[in-house]
């Protein structure tokens, strides 16, 4: 027990002396970089994600277009991934937009959609940095600048989410939001200002093409995978940068609340707490910082310890843990007066912890588990996944890749994945269906896909099943017999491959009925 309540009370004096520090620092003025760096200007490439945006991205398009920044400096790159709002009718003939419509299959996701731009850019010499904007936001016409600014000190950087209007909030969501302020306008910033880092927010996100090139990848499915992408950056040496004046605006109905999950941080905690090691600042920092504890948590322990420090006579004195606690109590109000909100938001703050003790109970295990079983409903579909080995050609060498076919209700969908790029089919289809909307995906890449269904010497067994994945092969191998059957599937493939002239499967079936009405 003694050696319990030493650790808690370790592990409250590092968390207090932390907050203090930032309390600490917040007082200080920040240092402007325009006056130092004003002249240094870099060449961006902006990259706005868009799926089904249309009444939000022509507005943030146009003041992307309005801005201050030299117009020779940054270019625009527009990602409509699979929208089916007619986005692209907007910018046809738009020569200041470069347009990626992503069609015909599953939505890629940002994250997917980011690595395919930056892949696509790499040769570009004279790029200095990517900046990654969602469609929903608004952006002031000194955006731009600001990012520049940002850029002279950090090679990572990110800013804040502001509401452009509060009328609708509820009061769960005036209680994130008012979260989301002090977080912001103290936590963040002083946490830059100590030179920490922050997390990742792909929302608004500036990358030096440097850092871009040696990450090779992205991985911003949800916040908790910011957050894992932040520990890679810092892994790195990299070190994601805060500035509070680098702001997007959003409506109320697009407002999203991002803090990572409790259960995840505690699992990145014990991933990488043994890849701990001395001379790593920027990673050892932020996995500690992983298990920071709520107001709540905070309280409970310091109880804990002041209690049995009151009643047993030991090393730990209670006028010295009641230090404590008036240290971190001054530490907070002073973090009150630098959130810069208001009175009302004061009230959903303190509010904001009791959200948090019920977000736990109501995601915990057991409890997870009894509405899991109130409210299952009908029987689990029977899923078969089929993993598959294959080749993609760019016109100049093979890339190995993988394809992930799942089959449900007996027809299929299929999963293109190549390093951590990924292409879905947009329904179930019948497995050669599927294989051939994948193959002009890639193709419309300026990628061919090796299997025995793209090939031109693979023929077709129409024998009647539903998925039609039975075929023959007629190449002629020195080793066949003339008039032999080589029976193959449409996923195989052999160093024979030769791109196949698109045939439709129908006409093999045409084909077949005339054969047999002769």
């Amino acid at each position: 027990m003694k050696l319990i309540i030493y650790l808690i009370y370790l592990y409250l004096t590092v968390y207090t002396v932390y907050y203090v520090a930032l309390a600490i620092t917040a007082q200080k003025k920040v240092k402007k970089i325009r006056d130092e760096y004003g002249k240094k200007i870099h060449n961006l490439c902006v990259v706005v994600y868009a799926h089904n945006n249309k009444e939000t991205v022509e507005n943030l398009i146009k003041q992307l277009k309005n801005q201050t920044y030299p117009t020779s400096n940054y270019t625009i790159t527009l990602v409509l991934d699979n929208c089916s709002d007619n986005s692209e009718v907007m910018f046809q003939g738009d020569l200041a937009v470069n347009v990626m419509n992503v069609k015909n299959v599953d939505t890629i996701g940002r994250d997917q959609a980011f690595s395919i731009i930056t892949e696509k850019y790499s040769p570009i010499k004279d790029l200095d940095a990517y900046v990654f904007l969602d469609a929903k936001y608004y952006v002031n016409s000194d955006f731009l600048e600001k990012v520049n600014e940002s850029l002279q000190k950090d090679d990572v950087i990110t800013g804040a989410t502001t509401l452009i209007c509060r009328e609708n909030l509820t009061l769960l969501d005036n209680i994130k939001y008012s979260y989301n302020l002090y977080k912001n306008n103290f936590i963040s910033k002083s946490r830059d200002m100590l030179g920490l880092s922050n997390l990742v927010n792909s929302d608004i996100l500036a990358m030096r093409k440097s850092v871009v090139d040696e990450m090779s990848s992205f991985n911003f499915k949800d916040t908790n995978d910011e957050l894992k992408y932040t520990i890679a950056l810092s892994n790195i040496d990299v070190r994601t940068g805060f500035n509070s004046d680098l702001k997007i605006y959003i409506p109320v109905e697009n407002y999203d609340f991002k803090i990572p999950s409790l259960s995840h941080r505690i699992n990145l905690f014990f991933e990488n707490i043994l890849k701990v090691k001395p001379g790593k600042f920027h990673f050892n920092e932020l996995i500690m910082s992983l298990i920071y504890p709520n107001c709540l948590t905070l309280a409970l322990g310091y109880f804990l310890v002041f209690d049995y420090a009151f009643q047993v006579k030991c090393l730990l004195n209670y006028y010295v843990v009641g230090l404590g606690i008036c240290a971190y109590l001054i530490a907070f109000c002073s973090s009150l007066l630098h959130a810069k909100i208001h009175s009302k938001e004061h009230f959903y703050l303190f509010l904001y912890p009791f959200y948090a003790l019920c977000k736990v109970i109501y995601n915990f295990p057991l409890l997870r588990f009894i509405r899991k079983c109130l409210f299952k409903s009908g029987e689990e579909t029977k899923i078969e996944k089929l993993t598959i080995q294959a080749f993609v050609y760019d016109g100049t060498r093979y890339f190995p890749c993988k394809l992930e076919i799942i089959s449900e209700s007996g027809l299929s969908k299929i999963i293109f994945i190549n390093k951590n790029k990924k292409y879905k089919t947009k329904n179930h289809l019948r497995v050669v269906d599927a294989i051939s909307e994948i193959a002009q995906k890639l193709e419309s890449y300026g990628y061919l896909l090796r299997l025995c269904k793209c090939c031109k010497y693979f023929e077709a067994n129409i024998d009647g099943t539903v998925n039609q994945i039975n075929g023959f092969c007629k190449y002629p191998f020195s080793n066949r017999t003339p008039g032999d059957i080589l029976p193959t599937v449409v996923w195989n493939a052999c160093d024979a491959y030769e791109k196949n002239n698109v045939v439709n499967i129908l006409d093999a079936i045409n084909s077949k009925k005339e054969e047999e009405n002769i």
